[in-house]
């Protein structure tokens, strides 16, 4: 038994609605027909060349993807351009995508949500909420055992595989912890606003670091890869649960761009 590519979609809507998302996003179906039927779904944060030939050789017929595949309007379908070479080659293996960026970001289980399980979070709250609902926004706050940021920073370190790097005195004691995934450097006054000792997130800039060191809040960049990976292990255990006829694949293949070795 196969499902239809609205269906899925449906299932996905259910966890992080359309609306969720900012006006500048762009989420949903990308490619393909809501009328393809779906036996196959590969979970992934990004969609790249090797992604695709992961698609291909495992004859998947959708992919779930957290960031974009087109996320400024096409001017172009040329097939010597990466992007639009892309789109082709999957539409050419009959394959769909669809996308749940910043509605999955701000979804009251999403992913912020689950980056504040990680973490062990009592009490937690949004940090910024979105059209005044308490209860959907970007990021988290909350409350969990205390512990030095040099601590803190190592704990990420090893829970989630990744390198990390912070800002502040390295002995300051964080109890009350503010999280956003992706580039969340721009929560950095909310958070101070909130108390909270310390803001975990990615793509931290230089300014963004004398900010956060001249407010007196910790700073830990986990990095965009590092704070959004989540996502490909809860959408595939969420979309095996609510369709369980349906095979669903992890990517094999990691989406960060930098190399630490």
């Amino acid at each position: 038994m196969s499902y239809k590519v609205s269906q899925c979609t449906q299932i996905m809507e259910q966890l992080a609605p359309k609306n969720y998302a900012f006006d500048w996003d762009n989420v949903g179906l990308q490619l393909g027909s809501y009328d393809q039927a779906v036996s196959k779904i590969l979970v992934t944060l990004t969609i790249t060349d090797q992604i695709a030939k992961q698609a291909i050789a495992e004859d998947v017929d959708l992919i779930v993807a957290h960031h974009p595949l087109i996320f400024q309007p096409l001017k172009h379908l040329r097939s010597d351009l990466p992007l639009t070479r892309l789109c082709g080659e999957l539409l050419r293996h009959n394959i769909a995508v669809y996308v749940s960026h910043t509605n999955l970001d701000q979804a009251p289980q999403g992913l912020n949500y689950w980056l504040a399980e990680d973490l062990e979070l009592r009490d937690q709250q949004v940090l910024v909420p979105f059209n005044q609902d308490p209860d959907v926004g970007l990021g988290r706050i909350g409350y969990r055992n205390p512990m030095s940021l040099k601590e803190l920073a190592k704990y990420l370190q090893k829970l989630w595989n990744i390198e990390v790097r912070f800002v502040g005195d390295p002995k300051k004691t964080c109890e009350k912890i503010a999280v956003c995934g992706g580039s969340g450097s721009n929560l950095i006054h909310n958070a101070w606003f909130k108390n909270a000792d310390v803001l975990v997130t990615g793509d931290v800039k230089y300014h963004d670091a004398l900010d956060a060191a001249q407010l007196g809040i910790g700073l830990i960049d986990a990095g965009h890869f590092g704070t959004e990976q989540i996502m490909i292990r809860r959408i595939s255990s969420y979309l095996s649960e609510h369709l369980p006829n349906c095979q669903v694949l992890k990517s094999s293949i990691a989406n960060d761009p930098f190399d630490n070795d």
